[in-house]
């Protein structure tokens, strides 16, 4: 009898030990991902109980980003389908969120050109393929070899198992051609918002929290660590900052932006030239006129020198938050527990 007791025992000890793992795996059975198609483009899906993700691989893009009963913020040029023609300089402006390589100026010296974008980076379809992880399902993109940097892009997707939380990272890997000086930068187009926010740090490396060119943000303020400006219709405006927390307040859901910075990077001591555009960490850019009303929220990494077989990363978290403040300022407040 003692050995029967000790035998069950030990399989009940067993079966609470797998709880967790069984639990895990029926909570990431909640995400699914499915082939569609979206303004005419192939598409896949990523969607939980809460959000869903609308990728377009062959352009490289993540279009959509929306709660379930109500649409994100994401901005999608209003005339977006397969035979959307390119503007007078080149570049079709689809929207949604893409990465393009840092820093802009060295453009014209390594790709030949200062616009439109390196076309290993913009203008090719992506390959993408779906894998099954203990976390859950994700999609990853991968690139073509850009014919000048000689890099690779690489971005993986997911959404968690149940809340409005997107991860996406990105990766540049160098395949071939001599070392490259480059940074991972990202570009989510959004559409125009009440007001949008940046975190600054506790000690900004910049002597105003921001730096820009003119012309000068209309209505830029700063209270606290919050650094605020909404879209100017009549003028082109972009900040930078050494914030990594961007957020968009506006009609429907909040959407937070922020780098996750890896731990052991975090230690190390760098200097504004480590960084593009003097050493920021973050953008946002507001376009002006009546027709494509929207700004960009842009994140930046470290600029590497990227010799072949080597490759340099970061992962940005997305979240949609319902919005329960009429007040912005009130609003990013809350979200950032800002006094």
């Amino acid at each position: 009898m003692g050995y029967l007791k000790l035998k069950l025992g030990i399989a009940a000890l067993y079966a609470l030990t797998l709880l967790p793992l069984c639990a895990a795996a029926a909570e990431s059975s909640a995400v699914s991902v499915i082939h569609s198609t979206f303004h005419g483009w192939k598409s896949i899906i990523i969607r939980n109980s809460t959000a869903e993700v609308v990728i377009v691989p062959d352009i490289g893009r993540v279009m959509q980003f929306n709660l379930a009963d109500k649409a994100g913020p994401f901005w999608l040029n209003p005339a977006f389908d397969k035979d959307m023609p390119a503007d007078i300089e080149g570049w079709k402006n689809f929207g949604g969120d893409k990465a393009w390589p840092a820093p802009q100026v060295d453009w014209p010296k390594v790709a030949g050109r200062g616009w439109p974008p390196p076309t290993g980076f913009d203008a090719a379809p992506f390959t993408a393929s779906i894998k099954a992880t203990a976390e859950g399902p994700l999609v990853q993109l991968v690139s073509p070899v850009d014919p000048n940097y000689g890099v690779r892009i690489q971005r993986t997707i997911s959404l968690d198992w149940r809340k409005p939380v997107l991860k996406i990272k990105t990766t540049y890997k160098k395949v071939r051609g001599a070392p490259v000086r480059i940074g991972i930068w990202t570009i989510t187009q959004l559409a125009a918002p009440d007001r949008a926010f940046i975190l600054l740090p506790p000690r900004s490396r910049f002597l105003c929290g921001y730096t820009n060119l003119p012309p000068a943000p209309h209505d830029l303020k700063i209270e606290g660590r919050l650094l605020s400006l909404s879209r100017d219709p009549a003028n082109k405006v972009k900040i930078g900052s050494d914030g990594e927390s961007l957020l968009w307040v506006g009609s429907g859901a909040d959407l937070l932006i922020e780098r996750k910075t890896d731990a052991s990077d975090s230690k190390r001591e760098s200097s504004p030239l480590d960084w593009p555009e003097l050493g920021s960490h973050s953008q946002i850019y507001t376009g002006p006129g009546n027709e494509m009303k929207y700004i960009e929220f842009e994140l930046l990494d470290r600029l590497r020198d990227l010799k072949p077989r080597q490759e340099t990363s970061f992962e940005a978290v997305y979240t949609l938050i319902p919005r329960t403040e009429s007040n912005p300022d009130a609003e990013a407040r809350k979200i950032f527990r800002q006094p």
